[in-house]
């Protein structure tokens, strides 16, 4: 992701071109090109959550001794007094981040070979994937159907898949999968609409679907994510959905990530301007709505995963508080399931961090994975950062697509295994397998 105010403690490594890559102010400005300044202070502290909550700053990384905040031209004066104020001292990085933005973007799309609407060595647009979901359910066979979940401000759907074998019947684990739901991210949507393919094509995944029943969300937030498509550095970098605030079109979008109905408020803003902005109410948008109102309708999921980048971390609830949710070494478990199989997959070259997201990352509601626990009761509920782990962010290379959506869905179909009892990661024990843990009641804080 990283999540503005949510700030991963893995030291400073995230300089390079990664300066870039969390722009506060993708908000349509036309003031100078922004700077990354370096903040002698923790990305806690109360000035600079200040500065972020009054969208003059982002925070997007550090340590304990030290913050990375992106600045607009038009914000510096008002962000030096409050430093200054603080007694907290700075220093410039990075002069021209849009620049630098620019100098990494893909290069234009090339022309495929076939006709088919996919790959995963190149990043699609939504046209692509949507393009690419109608392929799938024309040549399915019955595995794959289609779910429009709302239609968004702009006029798209956003769909839900869902996929299993239709020739098994009884009781099966249920799996939501998520991506997308920050447009910048875009390895999210590169890796849900690899899970379908897999899913659909693969006769060795398409074993696990007698016993398990995956919903598919390729793309949370159609329309700020077909508009990062746009061809300039400060679209390529937009992370909230398109809704129009009201301030004079100045400050458009939701953070999605922090409109979910789960302790609504904590570490999010009430500012339009901010990259975080939690919106006018819980759900108060059309994609978290109508998401919402699938998943309940869905009922019993047992495996609840939501695809971000950056940080290669398995995150589990809760977000809004440091306390530990009541299964946490169950959770734990199953995370390691998913980062011992990526790590052998990778042959060691990509290692995860297992935690809390409240501890890693600071605190925040308003998230997809502490809601589907908390009011839904999914006892297995994840965010998972995709690599890198900061050098190149929010901008992976494309050259990078295969390999991480490989040995992510390699992790996630250990994950399933484990939960179904069936397959590479099965605990072999029973066909009730022990890790069943007792749904929590709506509402249960852990």
């Amino acid at each position: 992701m990283l999540w503005p105010g949510r700030t991963l403690y893995r030291g400073a490594k995230m300089l390079g071109t990664v300066c870039v890559l969390v722009l506060a102010a993708v908000q349509g400005l036309e003031a100078a090109n922004p700077q990354l300044w370096r903040v002698d202070a923790s990305p806690h502290h109360r000035a600079l959550r200040s500065l972020q909550d009054e969208g003059h700053v982002d925070i997007w990384g550090g340590s304990g001794s030290h913050a990375q905040v992106m600045v607009e031209e038009e914000a510096k004066e008002r962000v030096k007094r409050a430093l200054l104020e603080a007694g907290l001292d700075h220093r410039v990085e990075v002069e021209d981040a849009l620049a630098l933005v620019e100098s990494k973007m893909p290069l234009k799309r090339r022309k495929r070979a076939t006709n088919f609407p996919m790959d995963w060595n190149t990043y699609h647009d939504y046209n692509d994937i949507e393009a690419f979901i109608g392929m799938m359910n024309l040549t399915s066979g019955g595995y794959l159907r289609e779910e429009v979940a709302t239609i968004t401000g702009e006029g798209r759907p956003l769909r839900v898949v869902r996929v299993t074998d239709p020739t098994t019947t009884g009781p099966k684990k249920k799996i939501w999968i998520e991506g997308g739901i920050h447009a910048r991210e875009w390895i999210s949507p590169a890796v849900t609409t690899f899970l379908i393919h897999r899913l659909v094509t693969d006769p060795s995944w398409q074993s696990i679907l007698r016993d398990t029943e995956w919903y598919l969300v390729p793309v949370a937030n159609p329309d700020g994510y077909q508009f990062s498509f746009a061809g300039d550095a400060r679209s390529r970098l937009w992370r909230k959905n398109r809704r129009v605030n009201g301030v004079n079109g100045r400050c458009k979008g939701v953070d999605l990530n922090r409109n979910w109905d789960l302790k609504w408020g904590v570490g999010a803003s009430g500012n339009p301007c901010s990259e975080t902005y939690k919106g006018p109410t819980a759900f108060s948008e059309k994609e978290t709505h109508g998401l919402q109102n699938l998943m309940r309708q869905i009922g019993d999921i047992d495996l609840f995963i939501t695809f971000h980048s950056f940080g290669q971390t398995v995150l589990y609830p809760w977000g809004w508080t440091v306390k530990p949710p009541a299964n946490v070494k169950m959770l734990r478990r199953v995370a390691r399931k998913y980062t011992d199989t990526v790590n052998q997959i990778s042959n060691g070259s990509t290692d995860y961090q297992i935690g809390g997201s409240g501890p890693l990352y600071g605190l925040a509601s308003g998230a997809t994975d502490d809601w589907a626990y908390g009011e839904l009761g999914v006892p297995l509920s994840y965010t998972i950062e995709l690599p890198d782990d900061g050098h190149y962010g929010f901008l992976l290379p494309e050259n990078r697509i295969s390999s991480t959506v490989t040995e992510t869905a390699a992790g996630v179909y250990c994950m399933a295994s484990f939960i179904a009892n069936t397959g590479s990661c099965a605990s072999r024990r029973t066909r009730n397998p022990s890790w069943t843990f007792r749904r929590p009641s709506p509402r249960f804080w852990g």
